[in-house]
């Protein structure tokens, strides 16, 4: 389990400042840019400048300042990317495929809400493409989706903005107040609730485990499952 220090290293520190930093950039000018000019490019293409860039930035707020702070130390210890117990798998494993049956009936439920309230909801640019985009297009997406957004974003949020919030607001503050940013910042009010859940049993599992990589892990067999399932399913009506 996690234990946070009397206060935040000045390598967290920095971290957290180049996270939020870059995601703020991304988020507003960077998006700025790419959507300026996204009649002239290919979808895929804009997913992917929408998307790259921020997980890039996300793992390097981490990566410089334990450089700068760490120098010659192993990178996996301290960005907690050592591997949980070998006991823990089975949980992170089986937990997370439990989870995602539950998100799926979470986001019936919001889309079903959201119709009767009158807002039609807007699936992800991304399930469009990968339902419609040819396969070199779709090919380009998984790696992305699969191995670089879950190490990106469990590095920014459950890393650097969980260890900073714990420090200042306690550790169950902290959980809820992370799941609502990671939730928040996918700008997607259909699946904000499930994304919020998920932000919950992300978290759980890096305070019980003391690993990133459990997080990491389970995040990336999530974003696996839905894939393969945008994949082989017929879209809603």
């Amino acid at each position: 389990m996690i234990r946070p220090n009397s206060a935040p290293s000045p390598r967290l520190e920095l971290s957290f400042l180049l996270a939020v930093g870059g995601m703020f950039f991304c988020m507003t000018v960077l998006a700025f840019l790419v959507s300026a000019g996204r009649d002239l490019i290919p979808e895929w293409l804009f997913l992917l400048l929408s998307t790259v860039p921020i997980q890039l930035s996300n793992i390097l707020a981490c990566v410089v300042p334990a450089l700068k702070y760490c120098p010659g130390q192993p990178l996996a210890p301290l960005l907690d990317l050592t591997p949980p117990p070998r006991r823990e798998w089975r949980l992170i494993l089986f937990g997370t495929v439990a989870v995602y049956i539950l998100l799926a009936i979470v986001s019936a439920l919001t889309v079903s809400v959201l119709k009767k309230l009158g807002i039609p909801p807007v699936p992800q640019p991304i399930i469009q493409l990968i339902r419609q985009g040819s396969y070199l297009s779709v090919g380009l997406l998984v790696p992305v989706v699969i191995l670089l957004a879950p190490l990106g974003e469990e590095l920014c949020f459950r890393h650097v903005i969980f260890k900073k919030l714990e420090y200042h607001a306690g550790p169950l503050n902290a959980l809820l107040l992370t799941s609502l940013l990671f939730a928040g910042v996918h700008l997607n009010l259909q699946v904000f609730p499930s994304l919020f859940l998920l932000g919950l049993w992300l978290g759980t599992l890096y305070r019980r485990t003391g690993s990133l990589l459990s997080a990491v892990a389970a995040h990336s067999l999530f974003n696996t499952i839905s894939f393969l399932l945008i994949c082989c399913l017929p879209p809603r009506t």
